[in-house]
């Protein structure tokens, strides 16, 4: 499993990105921590998740998890509670690294160190996984509710060439390698895409 999908991404979606992409607004305008705003972040991730995905979709979930098991700044992860919500699916593994930058003040110079974290595989039909439980639990994170999800997690459909990523509270990226196929989330949600990228995304889905 963990090779198929490994070998899809590095050629559909390398870093687990796209150029055609659509970025949505989940939680503004409300405050963080209110239940207003936690109330809309489940709302519409929920909403645009279902647009992508349906019961029967064989999908696989790329979990990206760098295994802290304390968060500074939040104080209140709950670090197994996504692999519980996924106790009845088959989880392959996989160890990988990522180059990060730092400053060394023995040198003065700027160094490269390697981080390692751990990725793990999930391939099921969407009906088999609690989606909505990981959705909630993504946006609890930097809320300070619980249960929270702390890893990242992206949805990724090889038959439709989709890739779904809840980041947090703030918002979800929907990508594709087909224009096409994210026009009408384009069109339907038009109000929910983040205000920043706006021009952005009307030089690409208006010409379309």
């Amino acid at each position: 499993m963990k090779e198929n999908i490994m070998k899809y991404i590095d050629s559909h979606f390398p870093n687990l990105t796209s150029e055609w992409h659509l970025r949505f607004e989940l939680g503004e305008p409300y405050e963080n921590g209110t239940e207003d705003r936690l109330n809309q972040v489940v709302k519409r991730v929920t909403t645009l998740f279902e647009e992508v995905f349906k019961p029967d979709d064989s999908i696989y979930i790329y979990i990206k998890d760098w295994e802290v098991t304390e968060d500074i700044m939040f104080g209140n992860t709950t670090p197994e509670y996504l692999y519980s919500l996924l106790i009845d699916q088959n989880i392959e593994e996989e160890t990988l690294f990522e180059i990060e930058e730092d400053y060394d003040e023995v040198t003065s110079q700027t160094i490269e160190v390697n981080i390692e974290y751990k990725v793990k595989f999930v391939y099921a039909q969407l009906k088999s996984i609690p989606y909505q439980e990981i959705l909630k639990g993504i946006g609890n994170y930097e809320q300070g509710r619980v249960p929270s999800i702390g890893q990242s997690a992206y949805f990724i459909s090889t038959d439709k060439d989709l890739l779904f990523h809840m980041y947090d509270d703030r918002g979800c990226l929907i990508h594709s390698k087909d224009v096409e196929k994210l026009l009408p989330l384009y069109h339907t949600y038009n109000n929910w895409l983040v205000d920043y990228w706006r021009d952005y995304f009307d030089s690409i889905f208006k010409k379309a």
